[in-house]
C-alpha cells in the first residue's frame, strides 16, 4: 500500500517538473563602459584581474576578436539596438543635431523579443541615435530601477545592466592625487604615449577602475545566482567600445574598436553554444550581430535586414564561427571633432581610409581634453619633447594605411 502511494505522489510530481523548465533562455547582458580588450588580464598579460569575467568565461567562451564597429557611445549602441551598420542608417554621428529613423520595416531588436513573450528591460543607458518614437513597445522598462523581477512568474527575459565605472569621465582630475591601487612603475605604456608620471598614474588609475567595476558586476551576477536563474540564462559580458587612454576612445584603431566579449553558457542551454565551457573563439564577431544572436537564441525569426549574422544558437557551429576573419568600423563626427575614417580588419591586417587626412588625430575636443594626460600629450608635442612615434597624433594622417597587427600590433 505505501508503496502504491509513493508511485501515485511520483506521478504527481513529475508534470509539476515538467512544467518548471523553461522554453526559451533568459539573456542578460553586462556591459562596461569605455573598455578596450587589452585592459583585461584575460587578453593581455598586463591587464587587471578581472575575477567575475574570469568566472564567466570559465563557464562559456571568450571571443579573442570582437569589436564594437564604432570607437564612442552613441554609435556604437546605435548599432547594437539596429543590428545595422550605422553608416547605413545615418546614425554614425556622436552626439546628434538630429536623431534619424529605423529602417523601413525593422524595428530595435528588444520589439521582437517581447513580441515573443521576452520581458525586456534595460538599466538604464540608451544613447540611441535613432526617433524616440521608434522606442515604443521595445521596452517594458528602461530606467535606473528597471530589473527582471518584475516579469510574470516562468517569462523568459532579457535585461541590460550598464555599468558606467570605467566610463572616461572617471578618469577626469588630477592624476598625481589620485588613491591607487595599482603600481605606476610596473604599468606598460603604448609606445604612442609619453612616459611621464601623469601618464603612468593615469594608466594605473584606469586598471583600478576595471577592479572596481569587476566587482559590481559580480555582486550582479550573485543576485542572478540567489534568484536561482544561472542555469537558464545566458550572461554576456562586453565593453561598449574601448577606451579610454588618449588615442583610444574616439578613433577607429584597435585601441577604439576592439573590445573585450564574455558569454557564460547556463547548464540547461549547453546544446545552444557552437563550443564547451572555457573554450576560446577566435572568429571575428562584430556589434552588429549580437541582436541577431539574441533573437537567434530565442528561437525567433531575424529579420533580413538586420546585417549581422547570429554566433550563438542553433545553426551555428565553431569550425563555420573560426572561419569569419572580418570586421568593418566607422569614425564621423564626434562633438566638435570632425573625422571621417572607414576601417575593415581583415585577418591580421586592418586597412583604414581617411577621407579628412588633414584632420589629425589630435583635433582639440573640449570633454577629450578634460583628461589631463590628453592636455599634457598636446603641450610636450608642442615644446618639441616627443619622438617621432608620439608625434604622429598631432600630424596629418596618410589617405590610407595598412597595418599588419601580427609585426605592429
Amino acid at each position: 500500500m505505501k508503496i502504491a502511494r509513493f508511485f501515485l505522489l511520483l506521478a504527481c510530481l513529475v508534470p509539476v517538473v515538467a512544467e518548471a523548465k523553461q522554453d526559451k533562455p533568459n539573456i542578460v547582458w553586462i556591459v562596461s563602459e569605455d573598455n578596450s580588450a587589452k585592459w583585461l588580464r584575460i587578453y593581455s598579460p598586463g591587464g587587471a584581474p578581472m575575477p567575475t569575467v574570469e568566472r564567466l568565461a570559465k563557464n562559456g567562451l571568450v571571443f579573442n576578436h570582437a569589436f564594437s564597429c564604432a570607437p564612442v557611445c552613441s554609435v556604437a549602441r546605435s548599432t547594437i539596438i539596429s543590428g545595422c551598420y550605422a553608416p547605413r542608417t545615418g546614425a554614425q554621428y556622436h552626439r546628434k543635431q538630429a536623431t534619424v529613423p529605423m529602417p523601413d520595416g525593422l524595428k530595435m531588436f528588444p520589439f521582437y523579443l517581447r513580441k515573443n513573450g521576452y520581458h525586456t528591460t534595460n538599466n538604464s543607458k540608451e544613447d540611441y541615435n535613432f526617433h524616440p518614437a521608434d522606442k515604443r513597445g521595445v521596452w517594458d522598462a528602461s530606467s535606473r530601477k528597471a530589473s527582471y523581477k518584475n516579469r510574470k512568474p516562468g517569462q523568459p527575459f532579457f535585461h541590460v545592466q550598464n555599468f558606467g565605472t570605467t566610463h572616461e569621465g572617471q578618469t577626469f582630475g588630477d592624476p598625481l592625487k589620485f588613491q591607487l591601487k595599482t603600481d605606476p612603475a610596473k604599468v606598460k605604456l603604448a609606445a604612442y604615449h609619453p612616459d611621464t608620471p601623469i601618464f603612468r598614474r593615469s594608466y594605473a588609475h584606469y586598471l583600478d577602475k576595471h577592479m572596481a567595476v569587476d566587482a559590481q558586476m559580480g555582486a550582479f551576477v550573485k543576485q542572478l545566482e540567489k534568484d536561482n536563474l544561472l542555469d537558464d540564462t545566458f550572461i554576456f559580458y562586453y565593453g561598449d567600445h574601448g577606451g579610454v587612454m588618449p588615442g583610444s576612445k574616439g578613433y577607429a584603431n584597435e585601441s577604439g574598436l576592439r573590445i573585450p566579449m564574455v558569454v557564460s553558457i547556463p547548464k540547461n542551454w549547453q546544446h545552444l553554444a557552437p563550443a564547451s565551457p572555457g573554450t576560446r573563439v577566435d572568429g571575428f564577431v562584430e556589434f552588429v550581430d549580437l541582436s541577431a544572436t539574441v533573437l537567434n537564441l530565442a528561437g525567433i525569426e531575424i529579420p533580413a535586414t538586420i546585417d549581422g549574422k547570429p554566433f550563438l544558437g542553433k545553426g551555428v557551429s565553431l569550425p563555420e564561427l573560426n572561419k569569419r576573419d572580418q570586421s568593418f568600423g566607422y569614425a564621423d563626427r564626434f562633438d566638435e571633432k570632425y573625422d571621417l575614417v572607414r576601417t575593415l580588419r581583415k585577418g591580421d591586417f586592418r586597412y583604414s581610409r581617411n577621407y579628412q587626412p588633414f584632420n589629425f588625430d589630435g583635433l582639440y575636443n573640449e570633454y577629450r581634453y578634460k583628461q589631463t594626460p590628453f592636455s599634457q600629450w598636446r603641450e610636450l608635442y608642442l615644446a618639441g619633447k616627443l619622438n617621432a612615434a608620439q608625434q604622429q597624433f598631432f600630424k596629418s594622417r596618410p589617405a590610407e594605411t595598412l597595418y599588419d597587427l601580427s609585426a605592429d600590433p
